[in-house]
């Protein structure tokens, strides 16, 4: 596994530099002051004698009696055909940049090269590097395969609608990474005629993008009678910023502010000002935005940012906030006296496990020493129309419980107990339970949605630490 330190461990706070991510992406602050050690499901799944199983049985019995329900996770498991097609990727490369057996041999070593160019502390940050032929490689065969699998994960989850004749725009598009996991996550908008604007710094990585985007439809083999994809690329040389033709229904980017917020001029409040006002030149009066980024701290606060300017201008906020209230996790402290409980020091992200990504994937990643078990990413997904986003808002509006969102590990205060921080129109939450193996608390993974009822919600009872509000659960 990487031992590299993480790339903007020197971005964040003096005051609260210990609370800087690790590399994968848990909660740690103030943890370790109360011994909150996040540890894996198997922990809590041993049992020892009959005294443990009797325990088990009656926590069983009562978490069969408990009322709350489960709304639409983060993530979802891919799909047979989403993996099918993931697992097919290099293949779909090799007809679009075919390497020879010299290329590939060296393919690992150029990740990892890339990775540090990429990650390491700099004083400015390379945006061009997708112009050169070998980086392109290696950007394409790691960070665009994994980037499929993250936003697969997470589109096949997302109520995404555009109808025909309908145009969206990509920014930072790069060699189509989000058009690409959109056509694959969601084959229900395969035949819609879509026009796409992807826009990017790099045109050789857009020509790339269109080349694998048309194998991609070609393997899936959703093509009209004529033999041409119904989603036009129109590909655009530009930065953020640049003039469309066309209004949009739809405006995307995933990592691109990643790749221009660390060397701007502006703080982070302006950034985030300036990028609502560039939308919304974009955006049609009933348009939808979705921002993906890296589950980073800076990413984090950015989009809580967005978020706030994006409510304030009549947003529905849909993904992943189970509310369109004060943001619980927004990286710094609240500006205006709010007395919401919000976890000033924590950022909005959530992970998944790795295990049902592609094999060869997995082996690259070991192969160039940057395996992972985990993955990560902060998302946003709103729109000026409610009936855009029916399938969030709507479970809200009817739901005669709370609806909270998980945003963490398992955190453990005792040795019976287990508990997890969550994300409510209430507030910044600390939900604990009983440490027995099919507690929800147990068995839930980041960015898990429940429905807890309002009863079981008590605004004056808060942990001590955190000052969360503390909520308990069978």
């Amino acid at each position: 596994m990487n031992t590299q330190k993480p790339f903007y461990e020197k971005f964040v706070k003096k005051n609260s530099s210990h609370q800087t991510l690790d590399k994968t992406n848990q909660f740690q602050t103030e943890e370790k002051s109360r011994n909150h050690q996040p540890q894996e499901k198997e922990h809590y799944q041993k049992t020892s004698g009959r005294s443990s199983d009797r325990r088990n049985e009656q926590h069983r019995k009562k978490r069969n009696s408990t009322p709350y329900t489960f709304g639409t996770p983060v993530f979802s498991e891919l799909t047979s055909e989403a993996k099918n097609i993931l697992e097919h990727f290099p293949a779909l490369l090799d007809q679009v940049l075919p390497l020879d057996a010299k290329k590939k041999q060296l393919l690992p070593q150029h990740i990892h090269t890339l990775f540090h160019e990429l990650t390491d502390e700099r004083s400015s940050r390379k945006t061009h590097y997708l112009n050169d032929p070998i980086k392109l490689s290696a950007y394409t065969h790691y960070y665009v395969w994994w980037n499929l699998v993250r936003l697969t994960k997470l589109l096949q989850n997302l109520d995404i609608r555009l109808d025909d004749g309908n145009y969206a725009a990509d920014f930072g598009s790069g060699p189509l990474t989000f058009v690409c996991a959109l056509w694959i996550a969601k084959p229900e908008l395969r035949k819609k005629r879509l026009t796409w604007y992807c826009v990017d710094i790099s045109n050789k990585a857009l020509s790339f993008g269109e080349e694998l985007f048309l194998a991609l439809c070609a393997y899936t083999g959703k093509k009209n009678g004529t033999g041409e994809v119904p989603w036009t690329v129109k590909k655009v040389c530009g930065a953020f910023g640049t003039a469309l033709s066309e209004k949009v229904s739809l405006v995307t980017e995933a990592n691109m502010f990643n790749e221009i917020f660390w060397n701007s001029p502006l703080t982070l409040d302006d950034y985030a000002e300036k990028t609502y006002r560039t939308v919304m030149h974009y955006l049609k009066p009933s348009g939808s935005v979705m921002f993906i980024e890296p589950g980073i701290p800076l990413a984090g606060e950015f989009l809580s940012l967005l978020r706030t300017e994006f409510l304030a201008a009549g947003f529905s906020i849909s993904a992943p906030c189970p509310h369109n209230g004060v943001c619980c996790f927004p990286n710094r402290p609240p500006q205006d006296g709010t007395k919401t409980p919000v976890a000033f020091h924590k950022w909005c992200h959530f992970t998944f496990e790795t295990h049902d990504s592609p094999e060869s994937l997995l082996h690259l990643s070991e192969a160039s020493h940057l395996g992972k078990e985990r993955a990560s990413l902060s998302f946003l997904y709103g729109a000026l129309s409610s009936s855009a986003l029916s399938s969030g808002t709507a479970k809200r509006d009817t739901s005669d419980g709370i609806p909270v969102r998980i945003c963490s590990d398992i955190i453990q205060p005792d040795p019976q107990t287990i508990g997890r921080y969550a994300c409510s129109e209430r507030g910044f939450m600390f939900i604990t339970g009983h440490a027995y193996k099919e507690s929800v608390l147990n068995t839930a993974v980041s960015g898990t949605l429940l429905v807890l009822p309002k009863k079981s919600v008590r605004l004056h009872q808060r942990d001590k630490k955190t000052h969360a509000l503390l909520v308990e659960v069978p």
